[in-house]
């Protein structure tokens, strides 16, 4: 095992010469990511900005459609009776005026 550590350092001393020093200053992640936004294309700038615009506009979507669905479950009334039963009460109800005018002697009842 002991042999192996004069060529390990030497793979170690081989390796560090090969790479460039890197910076360590407080500057060098902004200096990064200066590099990385520059490769970066009009395309992917494009596409990112219609991504984020998709998103924005499905969350608007979804809460309008929850408010008007709230708002229609407000304002519409559930029928309680069938539309048969609305025609047999507004037929009750003509025929209570037709024997009301009929009682009181009127030809032309409005």
């Amino acid at each position: 095992m002991k042999n192996l550590e004069p060529e390990l350092d030497e793979l170690f001393r081989a390796y560090r010469q090969s790479f460039a020093d890197v910076d360590p200053s407080a500057g060098f992640m902004p200096g990064v990511w200066e590099k990385i936004e520059a490769r970066r294309s009009l395309a992917f700038r494009v596409t990112h900005l219609a991504r984020a615009f998709l998103g924005a506009t499905a969350v608007l979507f979804t809460l309008m459609a929850g408010i008007f669905v709230l708002a229609g479950e407000r304002t519409t009334p559930e029928p309680h009776e069938s539309y048969l039963d609305s025609l047999a009460s507004a037929h009750a109800t003509d025929s209570m005026m037709e024997s009301m005018h009929a009682e009181t002697g009127e030809t032309n009842p409005q």
